[in-house]
């Protein structure tokens, strides 16, 4: 029998949001959020062999995110129009990756001491662009990156797991009758890392 450390955590996460409107079709907003995840019991303890090992860690340190958004909305009749600039600062970010013990694939969940993501969003939704035929969609550019990580230098500086540069979404419905809506999607995103030294 293994005795496991007790463990407990607490966090507060306040959120605020200032707006300004300077006429009727457009909004400036500045949003400021404080966020914890703590880790997952399965985190902390639980082994699992199948179908690839997984290493629980139970000295993992619940994540601080701390986001911050700037966003431009235009909005009228048929639909609106948004820019966004975002970044957001993680302490001991929780990163699970693949890697191997014992020759076999296993994963591991990994605080990592400081991460960092910033970018841009542009997204808009229109309807009746056409009579009957919507369309939304949205372009994000994000540079999110290691800052931090004393346990594996290497990974300073590079790109942060399952996180492209990239990512496109573009959704489009025609509605021929009242009763039925028929919709296509596509999706984008450039090349992205499954661990944190890429």
């Amino acid at each position: 029998v293994t005795h496991q450390p007790t463990l407990s955590a607490h966090g507060f996460s306040p959120k605020a949001s200032l707006a300004w409107q300077p006429d009727k079709l457009w909004t400036m907003r500045l949003s400021f959020g404080q966020a914890w995840r703590f880790p997952t019991v399965g985190e902390l303890y639980q082994i699992v062999t199948s179908p690839f090992v997984a290493v629980p860690n139970p000295n993992l340190k619940p994540e601080l995110a701390r986001s911050e958004e700037l966003a431009i909305e235009r909005k009228d009749g048929h639909g609106t129009i948004r820019l966004s600039l975002f970044i957001e600062v993680v302490t001991d970010a929780l990163i699970s990756q693949l890697g191997t013990l014992g020759g076999l694939p296993a994963t591991f969940v990994q605080n990592v001491d400081r991460t960092r993501a910033r970018g841009v969003e542009l997204a808009f939704q229109r309807t009746d662009l056409l009579p009957r035929f919507d369309l939304s969609g949205s372009l994000t550019y994000a540079d999110a990156e290691t800052r931090k990580d004393p346990a594996m230098p290497m990974a300073v500086g590079k790109l942060l797991p399952q996180v492209p540069h990239w990512k496109a979404t573009v959704v489009a419905t025609w509605r021929p009758v009242d009763r039925l809506a028929l919709t296509a999607a596509l999706r984008y995103a450039s090349r992205n890392y499954g661990t944190i030294d890429n």
